[in-house]
């Protein structure tokens, strides 16, 4: 009766424990959330301001082109038209369009759509009366005539005397977010001065409003057109002081961060589900293990017991048991001890290279504008007026467009494709350096379509850097030969590449995929295609192995998930 009240007791005491325990763990998980959400939501909101500013020296590069203010005294914008869907299309801009000091839109990249603002009047829209002052104009709207959300950007036309003639515009969307966000799975709102919420990972929190608008604000809304006819209803949200928000009745983890472009707010929400369900767990092994070892104590004492008694065989078979069982949990542990700091520093990479990337990506965006609105000017063909600085600006891109992809690598579209069509395109671009450096490409096909899904263009991304480092392998050989072979075994798809260069001199896929870790002399490489490719695989399911091969030698193979559903 006494051990069953001993036992009842201890019972209490860890039930006691693990509630409170449990109470204490999501409070300290959610701070270190809470930490790490506000680093990511600085993070996206510098990726907004890079949107924001990406175009915002464009309207007055298209100002100074002589075809605008041509187009203003004829008040005839055939002769423009053209040339300023030639300017939308290099910028990758939604729309350019030109208007007069009445405000009537002369001239339009989208002259040859049935929607064309061509002939129509925006003296409603701040941004016009901004540059009509003299001063650059930003406006987020939808479109009064499109119906579709963008970011517009003006500037003022001067003639000859020095006058405000016109005004140019570009309006650039930010949809592409939305949907990063959406596909990411993070819950994200951004919301203007006003609390209208003008981007959102979930597009049915769009247009709506954090807080009430006074019948001013809603009146002046209204009167620029702003949000069109957009009824702006409230958002079932709350925020109290504790760093949680309410949305649509569910609490998350808050975190906000500025815009500073439009003085626009961020919000990060991270769900606390999971974070209960960390406590929990933890918890639980906690339990597990404290259970563990009460048990691992009473066997323990049995053993004894049984020693004393004369079983020192099975005494001496757990003990052996314990021993590989410890020595397969340090194993464990350290492999676990492993991946961990390997994903510390790609996370640490990872934000260097977003942070190098958000500051060099708006420079380099303002030099190609500047060369091509040059190019467009003097009629020339791309790349032709000084062709060693736009192959610099190309290779700074390259390099920007690199570290952009190994900070943020989505997956994009998807579609199912053939591998062997995929694998004849990446051997096309890489063709020119094959026969440069004397070497023999063999290529040995399915007979069957060998067809995969995923992202075809990332897939040629990672097929063409294996060929490029086979390229770089055998090109001081004296035997130059690369193979390529595209074809399934169990169940899998597989591209294969196979050279005659030295080796992989004993490192690992692990360490060649390391990032920076590169071979190549300085400008020949960044260290950052293998780690690339290597992501691009996982993302797909699948993975890239690498070994040397008898005599001389190295094989690559890029290993994905066969699908029966190709054409």
């Amino acid at each position: 009766m006494k051990s069953l009240s001993k036992t009842i007791l201890v019972m209490l005491v860890i039930s006691m424990a693990s509630v409170g325990s449990y109470f204490f763990l999501v409070q300290y998980f959610s701070k270190q959330e809470a930490l790490q959400t506000e680093k990511t939501a600085v993070f996206f909101s510098r990726i907004i301001d890079d949107a924001l500013r990406r175009l915002e020296h464009l309207p007055f590069v298209i100002s100074q082109n002589p075809a605008v203010v041509d187009a203003l005294k004829a008040n005839n914008g055939d002769t423009l038209n053209p040339i300023l869907k030639s300017f939308a299309e290099h910028a990758n801009a939604d729309h350019i369009f030109l208007m007069d000091l009445n405000g009537q839109t002369v001239a339009a990249s989208n002259f040859e759509s049935p929607d064309s603002f061509v002939g129509n009047f925006y003296t409603f829209r701040p941004y016009f009366r901004d540059a009509i002052l003299g001063e650059t104009g930003t406006f987020y709207a939808i479109g009064a005539t499109t119906g579709e959300p963008g970011y517009f950007i003006s500037a003022p036309v001067y003639d000859d005397l020095g006058n405000i003639f016109g005004v140019i515009v570009v309006k650039t969307g930010l949809a592409s977010l939305n949907q990063a966000w959406r596909d990411s799975g993070e819950q994200i709102l951004v919301s203007n001065v006003d609390s209208v919420v003008v981007l959102a990972s979930d597009i049915s929190n769009l247009f709506r409003v954090l807080h009430p608008l006074t019948p001013f604000v809603r009146q002046n809304l209204e009167k620029a057109q702003q949000f069109g006819d957009q009824q702006l209803l409230p958002l079932d949200w709350q925020v109290d002081g504790n760093g949680r928000a309410i949305l649509n009745g569910d609490i998350y983890l808050l975190s906000q961060a500025k815009i500073s472009q439009e003085n626009w707010t961020l919000h990060l929400l991270t769900n606390l589900s999971g974070i209960r369900q960390r406590a929990t767990l933890t918890i639980a092994g906690g339990l597990a293990l404290l259970f563990g070892v009460i048990i691992a104590s009473t066997s323990f004492r049995s053993a004894r017991l049984r020693k004393a008694l004369g079983q020192s065989d099975a005494d001496r078979e757990r003990l052996t048991k314990e021993v590989e069982v410890r020595r397969a949990a340090e194993s464990d542990l350290e492999a676990a001890r492993d991946e961990l700091e390997r994903t510390s520093r790609l996370a640490a990479l990872g934000q260097l290279s977003a942070s190098i990337t958000h500051e060099l990506g708006q420079p380099i965006s303002a030099m190609r504008n500047y060369l091509t609105a040059e190019e467009i000017t003097e009629d020339a063909m791309p790349n032709s007026l000084n062709p060693l600085l736009s192959r610099l600006v190309e290779r700074m891109q390259n390099i920007n467009n690199q570290l952009r992809l190994f900070a943020s690598p989505g997956l994009g579209e998807t579609s199912v494709f053939d591998l062997r069509r995929a694998t004849d395109a990446s051997v096309e671009l890489v063709a020119h350096e094959i026969t440069a450096a004397g070497i023999t490409l063999t290529k040995h096909y399915g007979e069957t379509a060998v067809s995969v899904e995923g992202n075809q263009q990332q897939i040629e991304q990672v097929v063409v850097n294996l060929l490029r480092n086979a390229v770089d392998a055998v090109s001081e050989q004296d035997l130059r030969h690369i193979t390529v072979r595209v074809d399934t075994a169990n169940d899998r798809a597989f591209v294969q590449v196979t050279d005659t260069g030295p080796g992989l001199d004993g490192r690992t896929i692990v360490d060649l995929q390391e990032p920076f870790m590169t071979t190549k002399p300085s400008g020949q490489g960044m260290g950052l295609g293998l780690a690339i490719s290597a992501q691009i695989a996982k993302n797909m399911n699948g993975c890239i192995e690498a070994r040397d091969i008898d005599g001389s030698g190295a094989e690559f193979t890029l290993w994905l998930p066969f699908t029966e559903d190709g054409s």
